[in-house]
């Protein structure tokens, strides 16, 4: 990964953390293809074909063997763990029932992302084994089954005359986007070249000593037929005459100003109303770029179906003790989307906190102008929440969401008065947006915080110890996560009280919604 492109200069401990991907926007996806030992003869050495069509992948090729038998299998996964901890692919994929199901049991312990190409109805491999393996069908009468699973149907390897079906070079690219897709990489292997021109679109209020970092930062990450769009917000400060002397000075950046302030999701919808392309991507002054994130933002949109929204993953910044507990306790982890153990996965799933790419932060998307038109652009009747919203309205009508780890982001956390206010407002756009999944968690930690409290003070013996080990699998994680930062110690004795702070946060932003739509009837 490139050095970052800097807004204000700071020291940020944390930044060199395995959070990061280390991958330039479209480099080659390493793969470990997992097949049995006989594969040469038959659909498995077919697959081996059509992974070598494409110079998007970078395979390793690992057999395993046919026999049957608990000993034979369990030898079978451990050798494959040991295999994968060494040469650590971003991908697992695995050819045929028995192959899948060593890859999955060995990808569970090591935290790979795998996919498996089963045969059809005659394989004992259902659908859905695991949450972590996208299932990947090789006969199309199965394909058309109830299975949501999106199929990919693996044609026959072409013929020499060219008569197969459907092209060789057509399936490898097709299951480069699958794999791609399943560890968070979109446009992997691909040339960000070939990949739509892009406008940036950035909403600034009162931030007008961030925009001469802010252009120099994203203006040699532009392409000449991209632009970079600056929309203040009606700033009652000087914010307004710098966007306009940064488009004086400067071809491919254009200003746009509007009174009064109508907050981020109005300026962000003026910014695309005169906004050039097809393409859009939008971001934040706050935040620090690395020098490929545009790239990155850009090349999922050069994969065939184009996705309609992409979800930037972003890291936040830890320049403090406090905002290294923040980082670990209230935000999802870069690396884990690429390896994630089934407790971590679990933990993220219940509690929220793993990049979604139906649930994106402002911060760090791009969006087709057709899914915006076809949403109504973004909500400008909601002032905090906005980018939820949005990307709501997207998924609900069955446009494609994906993530990508290769746009690297990191977001300047606000310190503790900051956040406290920011929690308030999420809460706030929760109860506004009426986000049913995250009003849910928010009135179950609530109610979990009530129920703790009478606990630990009538309860007896077993009621307490069962709310310290509910806290501590609340908790677990991120005490793990702590294990890697500059000072771990005090950033662990940190964590229970930041993410306490940040839930009673969010709970008192639903109330105070709660209580003036109670007031006005």
């Amino acid at each position: 990964m490139g050095k970052l492109a800097r807004v204000r200069p700071a020291s940020l401990p944390g930044e060199s953390s395995p959070t990061t991907t280390g991958r330039r926007p479209g480099a080659p996806l390493d793969v470990l293809v997992v097949v049995p030992s006989d594969a040469a003869q038959d659909g498995e050495g077919q697959l081996l074909r059509i992974v070598r069509a494409t110079d998007r992948l970078r395979p390793t090729v690992h057999r395993i063997g046919t026999g049957r038998g608990s000993a034979r299998a369990l030898g079978d996964v451990l050798r494959l763990v040991t295999v994968l901890r060494s040469e650590d692919p971003d991908v697992v994929l695995a050819s045929g029932a028995q192959a899948a199901a060593a890859a999955i049991a060995a990808a569970t312990v090591t935290g790979h992302r795998t996919v498996a190409v089963v045969d059809g109805p005659e394989s004992d491999l259902p659908a859905r084994v695991t949450r972590r393996a996208a299932v990947v069908i090789s006969r199309p009468a199965v394909a058309e089954g109830d299975d949501p699973v999106d199929p990919l149907v693996v044609p026959p390897a072409a013929a020499d005359d060219g008569s197969a079906e459907v092209p060789l070079g057509a399936a490898a690219h097709r299951l480069a986007g699958v794999l791609a897709e399943a560890v968070g990489r979109p446009g992997a292997g691909m040339d960000p070249a070939v990949a739509p021109p892009m406008s940036v679109v950035v909403p600034v209020w009162r931030e007008g000593a961030l925009v001469d970092d802010l252009v120099s930062a994203l203006l040699p990450q532009l392409r000449p037929d991209d632009e970079l769009i600056l929309v203040d917000d009606g700033s009652p400060d000087d914010t307004g005459e710098r966007v306009e002397r940064a488009a004086a000075d400067h071809p491919q950046v254009r200003a746009v100003r509007q009174h009064p302030n109508a907050g981020a999701a109005a300026a962000r919808n003026a910014g695309v109303a005169v906004a050039r392309h097809a393409c859009i991507a939008f971001t934040d002054a706050g935040c620090h770029w690395g020098e490929g994130w545009l790239d990155g933002m850009r090349v999922p949109f050069a994969e065939t179906p184009r996705p309609d929204l992409v979800a930037g993953a972003y890291r936040v910044s830890r320049r403090t003790v406090f905002e290294a507990a923040s980082a670990v306790g209230c935000y999802p982890d870069v690396g884990e989307v690429r390896r994630a153990g089934p407790v971590t996965t679990a933990w993220s799933v219940l509690f929220g906190r793993r990049f979604d790419p139906t649930r994106p932060a402002g911060r760090a998307m791009a969006v087709t102008r057709d899914a915006l038109d076809e949403v109504g652009g973004w909500p400008e009747a909601v002032r905090a929440h906005e980018d939820l919203d949005l990307s709501r309205s997207i998924a609900e009508r069955g446009l494609t969401c994906v993530l990508t780890t290769d746009a690297d982001l990191l977001w300047d956390q606000a310190g503790l008065r900051g956040t406290l206010r920011m929690y308030v407002r999420y809460g706030r756009g929760d109860a506004e947006a009426a986000d049913r999944q995250a009003l849910l968690r928010d009135i179950a930690r609530a109610g979990a915080y009530v129920v703790g409290a009478l606990g630990l003070v009538w309860g007896g013996t077993r009621a307490r110890a069962a709310l310290a080990a509910a806290a501590v699998a609340y908790v677990w994680v991120p005490l793990a996560r702590a294990r890697r930062e500059e000072r771990p110690l005090a950033t662990a004795a940190l964590v229970p009280p930041v993410i306490m702070m940040k839930d009673l946060a969010k709970v008192w932003g639903v109330l105070e919604v709660v209580r003036e739509r109670a007031g006005s009837r």
